[in-house]
């Protein structure tokens, strides 16, 4: 994105992946399709915020406009709200980095500084007359923990990996690797509604983890939308707390992230098994975090928390841990929580402006999610590689050939993304890129 400013042009940017069947979880759908329709979710996005800033406005007041309008647009279309958020997102991040750069301050800076005029009561009346700074910390985070995904296809131990299958490379696959090599203790454990299954692999969890860390290791229950009634997850969770062999994983485990469907998660009808379990573990949602509203109304029917995404919206992160903040005064004996996502983005922009925000927010872990699935930046020109380890030192290492993020006694470093804009120190060369048509 290109903005004009005070100081002059400048010039921010907003990456991600396109992960398949997560903003639309409809199987029917190709990739291809899917990935056409988040090209057109970005395409929209940008014609709206370009209509939005067409005049001098605060980030803020244009995001507002901007934002509305891309939902419009693109749920006309038939289209997921989700899908349209992460259409918004990209452009707003790229704004953000844009104005930060322009004001010469990092991202956490420039909140401190007003530099993007958020009003918090503009969105949510329980914040009116409320500021950033009530519930941001006054510095970054400079560490957070690393929380891996356990999905269901990863393989738990080392007896489990099959040459030919995973690769042997140097790199950790297996979580038993994780747990001895990256030291890791915090886990996101998938589970999918088959409730033997689901048992059976966090028991094996369990002991897997528990060798290593004996109870001092934590974790978070994602449902990933896979039932339909809150009755179908209380069984799982009857199971779990019936089973001396999982006593230790249940103490352990955070939160319940969002165990239904985005059609129900929010229906009256589940409104008292979601407050019912929330009393014994706290649940969130994460999928139906679709608009600026969703948190909000999620907190209505029993949620206790939401899951923070760049690629959802950085400016609604800041909004929802506002809220939060707020009800957990209100009633100190239901805390509300937000955790750390990342849908496995990828260095240098998407993973590291998704981690600034954590560090912003004061999150203490952060989901990693499928890293081993990728060769960290070899996908990057060579030239942005060596940038990225010699000005995010911190947060990358080179290992057996190959730059990547570096976890190290369970967490990563992460004071250098403290630097002007946001999350990244340097603008990525756009000519050694492939342009796509946007629609």
């Amino acid at each position: 994105m290109v903005a004009e400013t005070p100081s002059g042009i400048v010039s921010g940017f907003g990456g991600d992946c396109f992960p398949p069947l997560w903003f639309d979880k409809d199987a029917t759908k190709s990739f291809e399709l899917q990935v056409e329709e988040m090209v057109f979710a970005i395409g929209t996005a940008a014609a709206c915020f370009r209509d939005a800033f067409r005049t001098g406005r605060t980030v803020f007041d244009g995001w507002c406009d901007a934002h509305a309008e891309t939902m419009r647009a693109v749920t006309e279309r038939s289209l997921p709200r989700l899908l349209a958020a992460f259409g918004g997102g990209m452009l707003e991040r790229a704004l953000l980095d844009a104005t930060a750069r322009a004001a010469n301050v990092s991202f956490s800076k420039g909140l401190a500084a007003d530099c993007f005029g958020i009003r918090p009561g503009r969105i949510h009346p329980e914040l009116a007359g409320a500021r950033l700074s009530d519930w941001i910390p006054a510095e970054p985070a400079r560490h957070v923990w690393v929380r891996q995904t356990v999905g269901f296809a990863d393989p738990l131990g080392r007896e489990e990996l099959v040459e030919g299958v995973w690769p042997d490379d140097g790199f950790p696959v297996a979580i038993e690797d994780y747990l001895a090599d990256s030291r890791v203790r915090y886990f996101k454990l998938k589970v999918g509604n088959h409730l033997e299954r689901d048992v059976a692999r966090l028991r094996a969890f369990a002991a897997l983890a528990e060798r290593y860390w004996g109870d001092a290791y934590r974790l978070t229950l994602d449902g990933n939308e896979q039932y339909a009634r809150m009755a179908d997850f209380e069984s799982l969770v009857d199971a779990i707390e019936s089973d001396a062999n999982l006593a230790t994983l249940w103490s352990n485990t955070l939160v319940i992230e969002q165990p239904l469907s985005r059609a129900a998660a929010m229906s009256a009808d589940e409104t008292r098994g979601i407050r019912e379990l929330s009393a014994r573990k706290p649940i969130i949602i994460d999928e139906s975090d679709s608009d600026v509203h969703s948190f909000r109304e999620a907190i209505d029917v029993g949620y206790r928390g939401v899951s923070s995404k760049n690629c959802k919206g950085p400016i609604k992160s800041l909004l929802n841990a506002g809220l939060a903040r707020r009800f957990t005064l209100r009633d100190p004996g239901r805390p509300m929580i937000v955790t750390g996502e990342d849908l496995c983005s990828v260095g240098v922009i998407p993973v590291q402006a998704d981690l600034c925000l954590a560090a912003t927010l004061g999150l203490e872990h952060v989901e990693r999610n499928g890293h081993h699935y990728h060769k960290g930046l070899d996908y990057l020109p060579p030239g942005e590689r060596r940038l990225a380890l010699a000005r995010h030192g911190d947060f990358y290492a080179e290992r057996a050939g190959r730059i990547a993020p570096r976890i190290r006694d369970g967490r990563f470093a992460i004071a250098s993304l403290q630097c002007v804009g946001f999350g990244f120190d340097f603008a990525p060369d756009m000519g050694a890129r492939d342009p796509i048509e946007l629609a």
